[in-house]
């Protein structure tokens, strides 16, 4: 399959981050996309395994469930992700992960942001509802999953201001791509904590 207008179809994911968990610094989420019509990892017969390849990835930070931007006395801060890091436990609060899940030294890591409130942001320092990126697939290079569920992932830096709740939201541009079982077997062990 090819990076084209016929092979290509969007995934979208969106979660709300209370304040009233993520109202300190240090506090996690791992929120589970169920992917597993996607992919199959098994190769029967002559028909070879078929993986999810993401190619572009597109985040908001919202301060409400009808997308509006962050308001000027939000405060918090965090960096947030996707991965195919196969967590055990999973949820608001979960302490589920671990050093290095949210950088890009991760082999499970698809996408990583970071994402200041206004209220928390250095003068000068503009902040809209667009997470800053340090880690993206790319259309020449996209990220191939083999496992059926893609993490959303979230760590506070600074806590969330009372009642101003995150709405982070994804959309994953992404087409379905036969895997030969070379490929698949490697695919398999990276993916594999």
């Amino acid at each position: 399959m090819a990076y084209n207008l016929k092979d290509v179809f969007y995934l979208g994911a969106t979660h709300v981050y209370p304040a009233s968990v993520y109202g300190s610094a240090g506090i996690e989420g791992n929120i589970p996309i169920d992917i597993s019509a996607f992919v199959d990892p098994i190769a029967k017969g002559k028909s070879r395994g078929q993986g999810l390849a993401v190619y572009k990835v597109h985040c908001q930070v919202a301060g409400d469930v009808t997308g509006n931007i962050l308001s000027n006395t939000d405060a918090g801060s965090g960096a947030m992700g996707l991965t195919v890091k196969p967590y055990t436990t999973s949820g608001d609060n979960s302490t589920a992960i671990q050093a290095g899940d949210l950088t890009p030294e991760s082999d499970l890591l698809i996408y990583g942001a970071f994402c200041t409130a206004p209220a928390t942001a250095v003068p000068g320092n503009a902040v809209g509802m667009n997470a800053q990126s340090y880690l993206e697939p790319s259309k020449d290079v996209p990220y191939v999953c083999v496992r059926d569920t893609i993490f959303q992932i979230f760590e506070t830096t600074a806590g969330l201001s009372t009642n101003d709740d995150w709405y982070i939201s994804y959309r994953l541009e992404c087409a379905m791509i036969k895997l030969d079982t070379a490929t698949l077997n490697q695919l398999l062990r990276t993916q594999t904590a």
